[in-house]
């Protein structure tokens, strides 16, 4: 099976990282999501960009939970961070001859998003710059999801489940590539960094 990465990068004014990133995975998400879809329209940065989300709690509560993480990880890290939405296939392993078999999770598909904070602008026509960049930004963001999700389909698996979303997702914040000392540090001594 072909494991296909697709990535994308942010350079956002950090006030208009949280509507921009929601967008993205919610298109994201959107796209890949196999199951019953109820979609909602939503309109961000005054209007001016519209995406396409899944109508589902849990994916809603889910999305937010990682944007207030990406938040926290931005403040400590130097402005620099990474999203990674991942999904899977979970198959079922032959048993060995130490016991039974267990279900595998193979990965299928990965959209890695490189997220970088700006610092606000102090004059006027400079926070109005910031604002056509993040809605240039979000459109093109949004569009390249579509065109991606849209164009290649092939290494998807066949769906063999009767699950609402029959495969997985996971999302994950870490630092930027680069950055990974910084995580580590605090792993290990928290209150640092």
């Amino acid at each position: 099976m072909d494991h296909r990465v697709i990535k994308h990068s942010l350079v956002l004014e950090r006030s208009l990282v949280p509507s921009v990133v929601k967008a993205v995975l919610h298109t994201i998400l959107f796209h890949r999501y196999f199951g019953n879809v109820t979609p909602q329209e939503n309109l961000i940065l005054s209007d001016q960009v519209t995406y396409v989300s899944v109508d589902d709690g849990n994916v809603v509560s889910t999305v937010d939970s990682k944007v207030e993480e990406l938040m926290q990880v931005l403040q400590q890290d130097g402005g620099k961070s990474q999203v990674t939405v991942s999904f899977s296939e979970t198959r079922g392993r032959k048993a060995s001859w130490f016991g039974t078999a267990t279900p595998q999770s193979v990965c299928w598909e990965e959209w890695v998003v490189d997220v970088q904070a700006l610092g606000r602008a102090h004059g006027r026509e400079e926070r109005a710059a910031q604002q056509r960049l993040a809605v240039d930004q979000a459109k093109h963001a949004i569009f390249q999801v579509i065109c991606q999700a849209d164009a290649h389909k092939d290494h998807i698996p066949l769906i063999a489940s009767s699950q609402e979303n029959p495969f997985p997702y996971h999302i994950a914040v870490a630092p930027a590539a680069g950055l990974w000392s910084s995580m580590i540090k605090r792993a290990i001594l928290p209150g640092m960094a």
